[in-house]
């Protein structure tokens, strides 16, 4: 296999690993209080594109899996039962997780300074979500209604929690999926994206 269609298959992978675990994890925690499931599913996310990096050496192969992500949560626009908003809103959530952690990977790869990397990122991440909220899409309900008080102690809060959570595993990483990535064939990174689009169908359902 070329190098190309090694990182391509890669990505396919990882994008869809990261859209199976937002049609489960992401799925659940949307039953918990507005905003806890930002704060888990970015180091999530975090933690599946730094082994992804890791697999490939290439920041680039972030953004390829981040829009194939995004594109599974979009899948759901073809359920009837689903409003536009609750779709796209998510899949821009991914898409921005996606291009801050594009900008952070490689600096946090090495071990100095992580939970300062890992506070920024996830920082910046929910301020630019919200911003997205405000000035574009203004979805009936979202973290940009809060007055501005609350909302700057849930990003910092969220900051704190991406902070420790990522922070630590950088610093004494284990569950390090790069090293069961490296032989993949083109059929696994296939039925992970048929898995994940039929769970994100699956929980939109009921």
């Amino acid at each position: 296999m070329s190098e190309n269609k090694k990182i391509l298959n890669l990505a396919i992978f990882y994008g869809g690993l990261w859209g199976l675990a937002e049609a489960t994890l992401g799925y659940l925690l949307h039953f918990l209080p507005t905003g806890v499931a930002g704060m888990i599913m970015f180091p999530v996310a975090f933690y599946l594109m730094f082994n992804l990096y890791k697999s490939t050496g290439v920041q680039s192969a972030v953004l390829m899996a981040g829009c194939i992500a995004a594109g599974i949560k979009l899948t759901g626009l073809a359920i009837p039962l689903q409003t536009p908003m609750s779709v796209i809103n998510p899949a821009v959530s991914i898409l921005l997780e996606s291009l801050v952690i594009f900008v952070f990977v490689k600096s946090t790869a090495t071990r100095e300074s992580v939970y300062i990397k890992t506070f920024a990122m996830a920082t910046i991440h929910m301020g630019l979500f919200v911003l997205v909220q405000t000035l574009i899409f203004r979805p009936a309900e979202g973290l940009y209604l809060l007055s501005a008080l609350p909302l700057v102690g849930y990003i910092i809060l969220s900051g704190i929690v991406g902070s420790v959570i990522l922070g630590s595993w950088l610093r004494n990483p284990l569950g390090n999926l790069s090293e069961y990535t490296q032989g993949l064939s083109i059929l696994h990174p296939g039925l992970m994206i048929v898995a994940a689009i039929l769970l994100e169908a699956g929980t939109r359902l009921i």
